[in-house]
């Protein structure tokens, strides 16, 4: 009797659409490794994308197992933390930032890989066609260096006779943004007065040579080490009196003057969305890499009144978002 019913189980079993088959067969919690740049606690983009994968039902600890592998600021371990993922058997991998899908694109290329990125991944290589990216490697892209000409109109509307723009940037992250910036500053009449910062310890040497350069505003292009450091960049601009532009909100946030670029909780959501369709069986490859289509202005009103900058009505009336 239980062998008869053991057959018509299977037999029910097999009759069952492939993803049927594939959501019956999974008795066990989902598991993700999630990579990223810096050290614990997890990241802000990190906890949005698993607030995210709640709705898609999975949570920790009854539908969803996190292992969290951060590279403690060095680019160098991405490999190691993505073969010891790979061993571990993971069903997929979510990082922020094209160079560690890169990584996994290349020693673990069957490892289905979701990323949050801001260079543009055909540009970049990582896969070949937005409708249909083949491989392992799916994502979102946050399109922020096509968005520089924007930002720099913006800072110059805010602040009066502004000419020369310092200009905060790793030359070690992969990204077209210092390139796009030149042609749309010398469509407005500004002068880049770029800085580059290779460590941790760069930072307050940029400013103080910005300063001495006679900059009137600056202008923070988006890398690990710099998003990292938002803080402390934050603080040294007001004490430098520099207005600053950036492409997140958590410059803004941490005292910069404005930021302008994709709603970042909105593009993690889209990537939980697709971590959700790999897990019940789709292909990373198959899923087409989502680009950003809703962007926010963040002005630092406070920030404004301490550098004696009077923001104009018309950016205020704009703005998604006004920190007072």
């Amino acid at each position: 009797m239980r062998d008869a019913r053991r057959r018509q189980f299977l037999i029910a079993a097999c009759a069952l659409p492939l993803g049927a088959g594939a959501a019956l067969a999974q008795s066990r919690p989902a598991r993700i490794g999630v990579v990223e740049f810096g050290a614990p606690p997890p990241s802000g983009f990190a906890r949005a994308y698993l607030a995210a994968l709640k709705g898609h039902g999975y949570a920790e600890p009854v539908t969803l197992r996190v292992e969290a592998r951060y590279a403690q600021g060095e680019a160098a371990r991405f490999s190691e933390l993505i073969e010891d993922l790979a061993k571990a058997k993971v069903d997929m991998v979510f990082t922020v930032g094209n160079d560690i899908a890169q990584v996994a694109k290349k020693i673990a290329p069957a490892l289905p890989v979701v990323t949050a990125g801001s260079e543009d991944p055909v540009q970049s290589g990582l896969i070949a066609d937005y409708r249909r990216p083949g491989g392992n490697v799916t994502g979102v892209t946050y399109l922020s260096p096509q968005l520089a000409s924007k930002r720099l109109e913006m800072l110059k509307q805010a602040v009066p006779g502004l000419v020369r723009v310092a200009v905060l940037w790793d030359p070690a992250h992969v990204d077209t943004y210092y390139q796009d910036m030149i042609p749309a500053a010398n469509a407005l009449g500004l002068r880049l007065q770029p800085f580059e910062v290779h460590r941790a310890d760069d930072i307050g040497r940029a400013f103080a040579a910005a300063q001495g350069a006679g900059a009137q505003a600056l202008f923070v292009v988006p890398s690990r080490l710099i998003n990292v450091m938002s803080r402390r960049i934050g603080e040294l601009a007001l004490a430098a009196r520099l207005p600053t532009m950036a492409a997140y909100a958590n410059f803004p946030d941490a005292g910069g003057l404005m930021s302008y670029g994709a709603v970042a909780s909105e593009m993690l959501q889209r990537a939980a969305a697709q971590s959700a369709r790999i897990l019940k069986g789709a292909k990373a490859g198959d899923l087409p890499f989502e680009q950003a289509a809703t962007f926010e202005l963040v002005i630092n009103l406070r920030t404004a009144r301490a550098l004696g900058i009077a923001i104009p009505q018309s950016m205020l009336l704009r703005a998604d978002r006004v920190i007072d």
